[in-house]
């Protein structure tokens, strides 16, 4: 037999009858004395039913056993309470001594002479007061024998004289005694003779501690229970809840950019999904900046894109808050406002009518011009090339632009410092040439004059912001301009490393303009750009900037973005087409394909285009 195989318990029933020893030649009911088949089979049978029949009984047996055991306890705990009870309401009744009743008759020759008061395990010695218990009827074998049962001498004493300790189960007091450190009352048999006390202090006593260790047992037990439910273990379904809450959450936020970008489309909105999507996660981080108050000045953008995927975390709920509260904006302003009520107009607002009516003219002489969709079939090949050029690009003046500066203007790429900064060289040199020479140069057809502009750089917004006028030593930067002879100052704005936008100082009509393609706050731009006036005229004319008349210009026209990208090169064409004296932009979003392209042109032959 293999070693490693269980051995069974019992081996197993014979298939037939076992043989007995051949003691005669023939069986007494004649034939084979060895037992048939037939007979063993009769024999199997049988045993199985007879051990069958036993289990069921043993296991019926067990059961009311159980039961009566959990009858016997209650019972045994409500007397002990009642008993506790009236201990404490005979106080100052005569001893329990005197309470006793008297012997019952003599036992006739056919009872026996003594009786006894308990026949099983759930009955409890004491009587009820003045009345006689019947007598139990005699255990039978089918019943356990009793456990605790009061000798016939005890007849006569006391009927609180048996002790109440001894229908506390044991396992109970061992329990009690093990989990609260309190003494176990000790199990005494009734005490036999006449000066058998009632139930002493030392029983109450005992009584009571016990209720006391169960009850502190069961609260240190529920205690416990607790704070397994309220410590640091999870659910079960704890990963299952997180996973399908995050996905409810995903799908819900498609909904939401599902629906905002339906109503954007009625609206006007004419570029695809993924467009509008990293539009949306632009417009969410712009809006978060703002609020936080987190901007910061830096010299270039490159590093955008690593600090917003290092920021990654803790946004989920900010951006259900932004969609919830775009998709708001946007049905708010899909259904406009409602038509204004009869009025008498005011001399300012007849005014302002008439300018209208002039720029409504003004349109009609001069429409807007179209951007084409693409460049020469030439010079499209020649950007191709440009593109998969290496090292330094083009050259002007003090500036460079290399192939990784000009890689920025392919679709989908941020522009740096380095483009937009040799972009704004190209429109301060067109505006010199222009105003050297008497002729059209740099005058083509659709396009207007290119006024007397004076640019600055990008570091110029920087330093006067975190540094100041006077700290930042923007004197020296206009030590040999006169910017107040100037028709417009223009300058880039970097909005602390997230945002481009493009601001202006618009001496011919004393205005201070922002144009941005986010249309966010541009206050804090105008507030800069005024002190900053104040501070040059101070310093170059000696007496404070006069301001009558000067307003913050902001144009409701003003072309939007729509896509988290594009803002370099809206930047860089509201330059150019101020440069020229036109605040009336004739490009739009569909046109940043060409405008990328055009831009890259004319940065390798450093001019701008004459065509439109």
């Amino acid at each position: 037999m293999n070693v490693r195989k269980r051995r069974a318990d019992d081996s197993l029933l014979p298939l037939r009858a076992p043989k007995i020893p051949r003691t005669t030649v023939t069986h007494h009911l004649g034939g084979n004395p060895s037992p048939n088949q037939d007979e063993g089979l009769l024999a199997r049978w049988t045993y199985f039913f007879s051990e069958g029949a036993n289990l069921m009984f043993e296991t019926a047996n067990t059961f009311l056993n159980a039961l009566v055991d959990a009858v016997a306890n209650k019972q045994n705990t409500a007397k002990a309470r009642s008993v506790k009870n009236r201990q404490v309401q005979h106080v100052s009744r005569p001893s329990y001594e005197e309470e006793t009743r008297p012997e019952p008759p003599t036992a006739g020759p056919s009872q026996p002479s003594e009786q006894p008061q308990s026949h099983s395990r759930f009955h409890f010695a004491t009587t009820r007061r003045n009345h006689e218990m019947p007598p139990p009827p005699p255990p039978s074998s089918s019943r356990p024998p009793p456990m605790n049962t009061v000798p016939a001498s005890n007849k006569g004493k006391s009927r609180y004289s048996t002790n109440l300790a001894q229908h506390v189960p044991e396992q109970e007091r061992e329990q009690a005694h093990y989990h609260t450190g309190l003494p176990t009352p000790p199990l005494t048999s009734p005490t036999s003779g006449s000066n058998a006390p009632s139930i002493s202090s030392s029983t109450g006593t005992d009584l009571s501690e016990l209720d006391a260790a169960i009850q502190q047992f069961e609260l240190q037990r529920k205690n416990q229970e607790m704070r397994k439910l309220n410590g640091k273990r999870r659910h079960i379904y704890d990963k299952a809840h997180k996973a399908k809450a995050t996905q409810e959450r995903e799908k819900l936020r498609e909904e939401l950019q599902t629906e905002l970008y339906n109503v954007k489309r009625a609206s006007g909105y004419g570029s695809n999904f993924e467009d509008f999507k990293s539009y949306l996660e632009y417009s969410r981080k712009l809006d978060e900046l703002q609020k936080k108050e987190l901007l910061f000045p830096a010299r270039s953008m490159v590093d955008l894109r690593k600090a917003s995927q290092e920021r990654e975390s803790n946004r989920r709920h900010s951006e259900d808050d932004f969609l919830a509260r775009a998709l708001e904006k946007a049905r708010l302003s899909l259904q406009g406002q409602p038509p204004p009520g009869p009025f008498t107009p005011t001399l300012e607002q007849l005014r302002v009518q008439q300018k209208l009516k002039d720029a409504e003219i003004e349109q009609r002489l001069h429409p807007k011009v179209t951007l084409p969709e693409s460049l020469p079939p030439e010079d499209e090949a020649e950007v191709d090339g440009l593109f998969q050029k290496r090292g330094v690009i083009s050259r002007f003046e003090r500036s460079e632009v290399t192939d990784h500066d000009l890689q920025t203007l392919r679709p989908g790429s941020w522009l740096n410092d380095e483009i937009i900064n040799f972009y704004g060289q190209l429109i301060q040199s067109r505006s010199d040439e222009a105003l050297k020479s008497a002729s059209k140069n740099g005058v083509a057809k659709g396009k207007s004059k290119p006024l007397n502009v004076h640019y600055f750089n990008s570091f110029f917004w920087t330093k006067l912001k975190t540094q100041g006028y006077e700290k930042g030593r923007l004197a020296k930067w206009t030590k040999k301009i006169d910017i107040f002879s100037k028709d417009v100052i223009l300058l880039p704005v970097n909005h602390n490393n997230t945002h481009w936008t493009a601001a202006a100082i618009n001496f011919r009509q004393k205005r201070i303009e922002s144009y941005d393609s986010m249309d966010m706050n541009r206050s804090a731009v105008f507030q800069l750009l005024r002190s900053y006036l104040d501070a040059e005229h101070r310093n170059k004319k000696k007496k404070p900037f006069d301001f009558t008349g000067w307003e913050d210009y902001v144009l409701k026209e003003t072309p939007q973005q729509e896509n988290g990208y594009d803002c370099g090169v809206f930047t860089c064409q509201f330059l150019e087409s101020l440069s020229r004296g036109v605040d009336r932009f004739a490009f739009r979003q569909r046109n940043m394909p060409y405008l990328r392209r055009r831009m890259a042109w004319e940065i390798a032959h450093c001019k701008l285009r004459d065509d439109p």
